[in-house]
């Protein structure tokens, strides 16, 4: 009995855990390093806006949230304060770094949707573009561009809007500490 628990609890936890995202860059998409003053990259501020055909859809706050969290897990974990606006801010007198996310298309998937119906559920993805400015100046540094996708085939394994949010997040994380 022993044995088979042993073997289960791995399997389970490795069945549950889903495969990282991978973050794509558009093909020829070699922008030049965002110039960040070392002041502004201890401090990343978040405003996540959708296309203006995404403004209505039923999961958009909920999305918006999982953005929420995911930059402000990766901002903690990189040593950086956050802080997350629900508009573009007037002025600030606080050095840092603002991210403005414009999501141009997306299709959220929950993890529970994915274990309750596996492949049926379809893909995730996400499109977006980030434009970097520095605080308090609000002197835009720079703009990239980011897309994530899932496979329904690889049925649970598969990364949802969660792990895609995360990874896009990581990725914005790094562009920042660039210099």
């Amino acid at each position: 009995m022993r044995r088979l628990a042993a073997l289960l609890v791995p399997l389970t936890l490795a069945l549950l855990t889903g495969c990282a995202a991978t973050v794509q860059r558009p093909a020829g998409d070699n922008a030049a390093t965002l110039q960040v003053p070392a002041a502004a990259s201890k401090r990343v501020a978040l405003l996540v806006k959708p296309a203006p055909s995404l403004a209505k859809s039923t999961d958009w706050e909920l999305f918006r949230t999982e953005w929420r969290t995911a930059v402000s897990s990766a901002a903690s974990g990189a040593g950086k304060q956050f802080d997350y606006f629900e508009a573009q801010p007037a002025a600030t007198a606080t050095p840092g770094t603002l991210v403005v996310v414009t999501v141009k298309d997306y299709r959220y998937l929950s993890p529970g949707a994915r274990y309750g119906f596996g492949v049926m559920t379809g893909n995730a993805y996400i499109d977006a573009e980030a434009s970097f400015f520095e605080l308090p100046s609000q002197r835009e540094l720079g703009t990239r561009k980011y897309a994530t996708s899932s496979s329904a085939w690889e049925g649970i394994f598969s990364a949802m809007t969660d792990k895609q949010i995360q990874a896009i997040a990581a990725e914005m994380i790094k562009e920042i500490d660039r210099r």
